[in-house]
């Protein structure tokens, strides 16, 4: 079957910006340009993932094969969570405060592992919730993506100073979890490819799509750098519910025909390598910036290149 390799490329093309992102680079250079960049446009990577797997799904539905894509999908996780066990299985002191957070990240991921998790919710959920309308699924995936953002934003601007809820609104795996932040884009990926209307316009409106998109983030990314002390992190962008699908829509529409699914195997598992040689070289000493990210690049690539051969063995782990 042929693949459009430009999404393959896109996907190449995200994967080392994660790397980029991991290894911090332009930190040392400029707040407001790390800012934008990492803090902002960089954004982009996870939901494009998530609707790209969402876009794709529409073959899991059509065909009832949940269960055989659930054991896929989860023996990747199971693979990489084993993987990194030494980062994450520890507790310092056998206390029930400890035992439930090493239970949360086994459940929900460890560092970026947190994306399997969360595709796995969201297409479980999306599965059960097939049947409703295309407009129902939209209105609840713009539900409870805006409940996300609330919580997100009423965490870092302390809307609730003084209350549990400020420190519940803080935590991370509140609203970046299948919930809130996986079936929203992973739906906008299915709702894509159902609206075949919208996969017939001209390039070029896919184009100022992303484009008007891509300033709107970088507003909405400056904005909190302004209104925020230092340089807040934010996961959910309301900009990236308009740039994401109009760039997934603009570098589908350029139709690269292929069979090779070799680009989209190494940017899976550049993705979910490379932070191992990211804390190699910090190990090693090495400081976050450029020569971390080349090295951590260069020895993920090298990594995914020499296991290539063992993908038949291995294929689950690396989603090939």
């Amino acid at each position: 079957m042929q693949r459009n390799v430009s999404l393959d490329v896109l996907k190449l093309t995200l994967a080392v910006i994660v790397v980029i992102s991991h290894a911090q680079v332009l930190m040392g250079y400029s707040e407001l340009g790390y800012q934008l960049t990492v803090q902002g446009l960089f954004r982009i990577v996870v939901p494009i993932f998530m609707m790209a797997s969402g876009y794709f799904f529409i073959s899991v539905i059509r065909s009832r094969s949940l269960v055989k894509w659930l054991k896929k999908v989860v023996s990747m996780y199971l693979f990489w969570m084993l993987v990194y066990v030494y980062f994450w299985l520890d507790i310092p002191a056998v206390t029930p405060y400890e035992i439930l957070k090493l239970l949360r990240v086994a459940v929900m991921g460890y560092h970026h592992l947190w994306f399997l998790s969360a595709l796995i919710g969201a297409a479980i959920l999306l599965y059960m919730l097939r049947n409703l309308s295309l407009k129902a699924l939209m209105v609840l995936a713009l539900t409870l993506y805006g409940m996300g953002m609330f919580f997100i934003y009423a965490g870092h601007y302390h809307l609730f100073a003084g209350t549990p809820l400020d420190a519940l609104f803080n935590e991370i795996w509140f609203y970046r979890n299948f919930l809130f932040f996986g079936f929203p884009f992973f739906c906008t990926g299915y709702l894509l490819r159902r609206w075949e209307g919208l996969r017939q316009w001209d390039r070029r409106y896919y184009m100022l799509w992303s484009l008007g998109g891509a300033l709107l983030l970088m507003g909405e990314s400056y904005l909190n750098y302004v209104g925020l002390e230092g340089q807040p992190a934010f996961d959910m962008y309301l900009s990236l519910l308009l740039f994401c699908p109009g760039l997934f829509l603009w570098v589908s529409s350029m139709q690269v025909p292929g069979d090779s699914t070799s680009l989209a195997y190494y940017a899976t598992a550049l993705y979910f390598i490379h932070p191992l040689f990211i804390s190699l070289f910090e190990a090693l000493s090495y400081r976050p910036g450029n020569m971390l990210a080349l090295l951590a690049l260069a020895s993920s690539l090298a990594a995914v290149v020499l296991l290539k051969g063992s993908r038949k063995r291995l294929g689950f782990a690396f989603g090939g």
